[in-house]
């Protein structure tokens, strides 16, 4: 058996200062299956990875155990600059000393070692039992699929191209643009919808490299990461793609409030949408406009905020104003959400346009006066205290986006998981256009309500992650990890102790597991770029048939024993 070589980090003091390296070095030099200790400075310096590799080179061991910070801190930058210099990283395990031991039990010099010492034997003993994952490298289909032609999909599709990657454009309408097609003028620059994202329509349609689809949707989809097989139903019949990343940029549908305030039933209560179609007819006119915000969000069915309805409802308050004059514009909401400083200024010059803000209670929402057409609103300003009575003609209700009543399906194809709103959910909130699937990714108002200058922003980011998958010719499963650096294998599973269950399939998050058919029985397949090595098939299996060999009953068994020995 290969023995170990262990190397620990003082960090500049930063460790050895409340852990005992030297107790540590001692204790672990005892252990027969380590060949040697050596305590060091740094490792996070130029030239510190090759000095640890000669170390490692010298000592000529099979395996290596560093205890230095943690995977969040330098200890990935570490490992890549071993990689770089000839390291194999698979045979190295590293234990957190410094955030974990260090920092976390600085008043408890004492705790923090026995802590350190109980880390590093538990890496010992999965050292000396784990398995090998044998990786597998999947060559990537360098091209990309972007779903739907909004501002995040358009952003997406152009950034991709400038990028040299071939995109193909699918969107289930006529024409690219999406909602902005309908919005005669944007906040805060007054800008009509078109014109802000006409470059990115242009460029769709001269780049060589992009390709659009109208009226097309997506009916299957099949393959993994590096290589997925897309098959679209459009115009054009069936046609089967094959790509390395899809970037999902579906867009969300605006909230009809169905007999909210009157709407549906009270002539002139509208939508802020059905205010923008009257804008663009020339069929604004009126007297004075009541704005009322929050309808059918910030509550028990949608407590989340929908970002665009408070800057939209100012943007048409002073364009009424402008359109019609001596109108007044009144906006009724529970709170105005203009964040960052370029919204607040738009804030301010609605004030000093003339737009008047009355605050109401969500228990006391107003009422509107009118049985055929509105007449009056009346509400209580909970700043004031006084009950108020405005005279209107019109009534704009501003109202959330929600989900696209077709996400769920297409994110069943794509196996990633929907919120409980029904948007698309990343996979971190640091990871914000990144999904539980690799190659798969979101943006725009697909993944949650964001105004068309953050769709726009979110298509590029979403671009560049793509392209940074697609511009390797190959990958390694090894590498699709859902926690930094590469993962720590994936599952096998032994055929002939196979039972067929299908447990594994049932709890698999990612889709990695399937049954297949082998003479007259059913055993279970690992789809090694699928898998995260999670462990759920593990947990599940019956008879021990899935495993993960760098995690093995052995290997697991040994640790918990050696974590537990000072308490026997």
């Amino acid at each position: 058996m290969a023995k170990i070589s262990v190397i620990l980090c003082n960090c500049f003091g930063e460790i050895g200062k409340v852990v005992d390296l030297l107790s540590l070095k001692k204790r672990i030099e005892n252990d027969s299956a380590v060949d040697s200790v050596t305590i060091v400075e740094s490792l996070c310096l130029p030239g510190d990875a090759a000095k640890a590799h000669s170390l490692i080179r010298e000592r000529g061991t099979g395996k290596v155990l560093i205890g230095a910070c943690s995977p969040f801190g330098k200890m990935e930058f570490v490992k890549i600059g071993l990689a770089k210099e000839g390291t194999d990283v698979r045979t190295v395990r590293t234990v957190d000393l410094r955030e974990g031991c260090a920092w976390v039990h600085g008043k408890d010099a004492q705790g923090a070692t026995r802590r350190a010492a109980n880390q590093l034997d538990m890496e010992i003993a999965l050292l000396q039992n784990m398995g090998d994952s044998k990786d597998v490298n999947l060559r990537v289909q360098q091209e990309a699929l972007v779903i739907g032609a909004g501002p995040a999909g358009l952003s997406a599709a152009a950034g991709l191209a400038r990028l040299g990657f071939k995109t193909h454009l699918v969107d289930r309408g006529s024409a690219p643009g999406g909602i902005l097609n309908m919005v005669t003028r944007t906040y805060p620059a007054d800008e009509p919808g078109p014109e802000k994202i006409c470059f990115l329509v242009e460029e769709a349609g001269r780049n060589p490299l992009i390709r659009f689809y109208a009226k097309t949707k997506v009916s299957a989809v099949k393959g993994y990461a590096g290589d997925f097989k897309i098959s679209l139903a459009g115009p054009e019949g069936n046609t089967v793609l094959r790509v390395g990343a899809v970037v999902l940029a579906t867009g969300a549908r605006i909230l009809f409030p169905q007999g909210q305030f009157g709407y549906g039933k009270v002539k002139n209560v509208i939508t802020q949408m059905e205010m923008e179609r009257r804008f663009a007819t020339g069929a604004a006119s009126c007297k004075a406009a009541v704005f009322v915000q929050c309808v059918g969000a910030r509550n028990a069915e949608r407590p989340y905020c929908s970002t665009i309805c408070c800057p939209l409802s100012l943007k048409n308050a002073m364009r009424v104003m402008d359109e019609n004059p001596g109108a007044k514009a009144y906006v009724l909401h529970r709170d105005i959400m203009t964040p960052g400083s370029v919204l607040e200024a738009y804030y301010r010059r609605a004030l000093q346009k003339g737009v008047q803000f009355i605050r109401f209670d969500a228990d006391r929402p107003p009422e509107v006066r009118g049985p055929d057409q509105v007449s009056g609103v009346d509400v209580f300003d909970t700043i004031s205290g006084v009950n108020r009575s405005i005279e209107t003609d019109l009534l704009v209700l501003s109202t959330p986006f929600i989900p696209d009543p077709d996400a769920a399906a297409l994110a069943r194809m794509l196996n990633i998981p929907v919120d409980k709103y029904g948007f698309y959910a990343e996979v971190y909130p640091i990871h914000p256009v990144e999904t539980r699937n690799d190659g798969i990714f979101i943006s725009g108002t697909a993944r949650w309500p964001v105004s068309s200058d953050q769709a726009i922003a979110q298509g590029e980011a979403a671009a560049v992650k793509a392209a940074t998958f697609l511009g390797q010719e190959t990958v390694s499963a090894l590498t699709m990890s859902r926690v930094p650096g590469g993962k720590l294998g994936h599952a096998i599973a032994d055929a002939a102790a196979c039972t067929g269950c299908g447990n594994c399939v049932a709890v698999c998050p990612y889709g990695a597991c399937r049954l297949q058919r082998t003479g007259n029985r059913s055993v279970s397949r690992v789809i090694k770029v699928r898998c995260k090595a999670c462990g759920g098939c593990v947990s599940v299996c019956p008879n021990g048939a899935m495993q993960l060999p760098e995690q093995n009953y052995r290997a697991v068994g040994e640790m918990i024993r050696r974590a537990f020995r000072e308490v026997r």
